[in-house]
């Protein structure tokens, strides 16, 4: 037989995130989706902002997060098309293929970011970006 005694620790009681909180958590997701539309994303650690959008949804802040994401999402979308409607015709067909294939190599890192929120949040709302 084994001597080995076994322990019970405490419960840890669950501490709601404050408002302000999930607002300053918020802006450093915003500031790293920028940061990922500027093509400067070697510098984000990816593993603290899932685990911030985590917390996010978690301590009930999905719609904070939801919206914020749609947001800016909406607005890096109108700032490029703003940017292709300036384009000159003869380059615009490359230009938009260039543009749609950042697009789709920016919207794979945010996913990967936002991964929890669509799995359980966006599910349970039944709502869609």
């Amino acid at each position: 037989m084994s001597n080995k005694r076994f322990t019970i620790k405490p419960f840890r009681m669950h501490q709601p995130m404050e408002h302000k909180d999930a607002q300053q958590t918020w802006g450093v997701l915003a500031n790293a989706i920028d940061e990922i539309y500027n093509r400067n994303a070697s510098q984000l650690s990816f593993e603290e902002l899932y685990r911030n959008a985590y917390n996010l949804v978690l301590h009930k802040h999905g719609a904070l997060l939801y919206e914020g994401v749609s947001a800016k999402l909406n607005d890096h979308l109108l700032d490029t098309v703003e940017i292709l409607a300036q384009t000159p015709e003869p380059q615009l067909l490359d230009s938009m293929s260039h543009t749609w294939q950042e697009h789709q190599i920016t919207m794979v890192m945010i996913r990967d970011i936002l991964m929890y929120m669509d799995r359980t949040y966006v599910i349970q709302q039944r709502r869609r970006l």
